[in-house]
């Protein structure tokens, strides 16, 4: 790891656990290593290694997706049918989206961040809505419209289908911070009423 790299992975561990306006830039250097003034040579300000920090989270989302085969660009999103009429298999997918926001590192500690300093900045407290609410919100609309038009799912409005759907995996996702058995038993009683519910049948 570059000193570049060090100044962001050590500022990401100080914001996530003391917030952004708590940590100066002598403490991000102590952190790393170096000099105060040596943190200038590879960021313009605290708040360019903030900037960063994000485009880094963006990237890495961006990157797990395209892992799962799930595109976040919403026109572009598809439905393996096969996935949604095997129990198993959907519930698998979504365990898998559940732990990498619930476990992964980078996600955490983000994630972290953004809730201390959402209320000590309206910009902040935005992109955290933005994020971990409302992208994730669309994405499932998206998700929801394509199964109602392909005669997966009864028609209902799809945006209220993400509501129904999301909301009790926001609330697990905001309450744990690990998943254990029981949560898994939940998620799964979920992901079957929600599918029982609303499948086409016949």
């Amino acid at each position: 790891m570059n000193t570049k790299e060090k100044i962001i992975y050590e500022s990401l561990n100080l914001f996530s656990t003391k917030g952004f306006d708590a940590i100066s830039v002598r403490d991000i250097a102590n952190a790393v290593g170096i000099k105060a003034s040596s943190i200038y040579n590879h960021f313009k300000s605290k708040y360019e290694i903030f900037d960063t920090i994000i485009g880094r989270y963006s990237e890495h989302i961006n990157n797990f997706f395209h892992y799962m085969k799930m595109d976040t660009n919403q026109n572009n999103i598809m439905i393996n049918k096969f996935e949604w009429v095997s129990d198993e298999q959907f519930f698998k997918k979504i365990i898998t989206l559940f732990k990498f926001y619930l476990e992964d590192e980078y996600v955490v500690k983000f994630r972290k961040i953004l809730t201390i300093e959402q209320y000590n900045s309206s910009k902040i407290a935005i992109l955290y809505n933005k994020l971990f609410i409302d992208d994730i919100l669309t994405f499932h609309t998206t998700v929801f419209e394509n199964l109602i038009n392909l005669n997966i799912l009864i028609k209902r409005d799809p945006y209220t289908l993400a509501l129904q759907f999301y909301s009790p995996l926001f609330l697990m996702f905001s309450k744990c911070e690990c998943i254990t058995d029981k949560e898994l038993i939940y998620l799964r009683k979920h992901i079957s009423e929600f599918k029982d519910v609303y499948t086409m049948k016949g």
